[in-house]
């Protein structure tokens, strides 16, 4: 058994101290970023749909839950909008750019993710087994996964508009101290320090 584990390239990696040190660092620089808000706002509202389907599963819904599930969705989607709307004050047009294509992966993937394995399985396990599809059950899948899906929809819509605003808020500022004017968005130009000449 240990000879196939000094034997695997993979595990022996997993046991050096560095491997784990790597992987601490690069998750501890992404918590400090701004990106992370993408992740908690997405994670929010999928996390909101899931506690109304259990909340909902076996009493019927009104129309004021829903309102409140759409409101607690709309506002986690608020939340994952931070890092698009404002992205530092240093930023440049390519990190909005970045943050909004995050936002738009990581939205996209929420969305298409709890229909396409959450709420359609469902439903088809419920029409097998006979459950009335006016049920508190099939209300339960639907009223949460359609707020759900309503506040994705309004976030990536969000997004698109506010990105495009505020990367030419960032292109039209002037440039950060010791960074020429004729360099491109988001690039430093590279300069030898040993091509120049010094009197």
């Amino acid at each position: 058994m240990f000879d196939g584990t000094r034997g695997n390239r993979g595990l022996r990696r997993a046991t050096q101290a560095w491997f784990w040190h790597s992987k601490f660092h690069a998750v501890s620089v992404f918590t400090r970023s701004r990106a992370v808000w993408v992740v908690v706002g997405n994670a929010g509202t999928l996390l909101t749909a899931l506690a109304g389907t259990a909340h909902y599963w076996s009493r019927p819904v009104s129309f004021a839950g829903f309102a409140v599930l759409q409101l607690v969705c709309l506002a986690f989607q608020a939340i994952a909008l931070v890092p698009v709307a404002w992205p530092g004050g240093t930023a440049t047009p390519r990190d909005v750019r970045g943050f909004s294509e995050l936002h738009q992966s990581l939205t996209v993937a929420t969305v298409c993710g709890s229909w396409i394995f959450g709420v359609l399985p469902g439903l088809a396990l419920l029409t097998f087994y006979d459950v009335e599809a006016g049920s508190p059950q099939s209300a339960a899948l639907l009223v949460p996964g359609t707020a759900l899906m309503l506040a994705c929809v309004a976030g990536l819509i969000t997004a698109t508009g506010v990105a495009v605003k505020v990367m030419a808020q960032h292109r039209d500022a002037p440039a950060p101290p010791g960074v020429s004017e004729g360099v491109g968005s988001g690039e430093v130009a590279e300069v030898d320090s040993g091509g120049f000449d010094s009197d």
